[in-house]
């Protein structure tokens, strides 16, 4: 008995300690000090999508808007299909300002969150930290406080296919994006892993 509970206590402070890995890659020279997200990096552009939010038990469907002010400065509205707002922020990369968000969805956890994978989901630029690559894809290292940033490109077509946001030893959000060229995604998928959250997102118009 004691042997098979100090063989338990191992195993869970082994596999607690482990690192995340991506599987099968391999490290590679650093060929650039910057990594361009190429999804809503247009100012010019309104991006409109069909937008559908589970959170914690609940159902939200209506339109997802970005719009690109400056380089720093975003903002995204949520409303409802027949135009009612839902959420209205405009974040940074430090910054939030909160125009409305409906009362179901005004607690810190929850605001938190979604300025966190807004924010993520629309800067453009980035600073690389390390490079792998396996069979299907350049993945790019990027530093994110106390987490990191995968950004997974095809080596097929060179497109963004998924970005991965992790703490040192398991995933925390996965993005998921499928497109019909380099610089516009037509659906995307935001999961998260520890919370019971997932928005999807398919494009309207460009």
């Amino acid at each position: 008995m004691t042997r098979f509970l100090l063989i338990s206590v191992l195993s869970i402070l082994f596999f607690s300690c482990k690192s995340y890995q991506i599987a099968n890659a391999v490290k590679k020279e650093v060929p650039v000090s910057d990594y361009k997200n190429p999804y809503f990096s247009n100012p010019e552009i309104d991006y409109v999508y069909k937008a559908h939010i589970e959170v914690y038990g609940n159902q939200l469907s209506g339109l997802f808007i970005a719009k690109r002010i400056n380089d720093t400065l975003h903002r995204v509205v949520f409303t409802t299909d027949f135009g009612n707002k839902l959420l209205d922020f405009e974040l940074s990369e430090k910054e939030l300002k909160v125009n409305y968000i409906m009362e179901d969805l005004d607690r810190k956890m929850i605001v938190n969150t979604l300025r966190d994978d807004f924010r993520l989901l629309l800067k453009t630029n980035h600073k690389v930290q390390e490079v792998f690559e396996n069979e299907e894809y350049v993945i790019y290292k990027l530093a994110d406080a106390k987490r990191f940033n995968y950004f997974y490109e095809s080596k097929k077509d060179n497109q963004l296919i998924k970005l991965v946001n992790a703490s040192k030893r398991k995933e925390k959000v996965i993005f998921e994006f499928e497109s019909k060229n380099s610089t516009f995604a037509k659906y995307i998928t935001i999961q998260h892993k520890n919370i019971k959250l997932k928005i999807e997102l398919n494009q309207i118009s460009n």
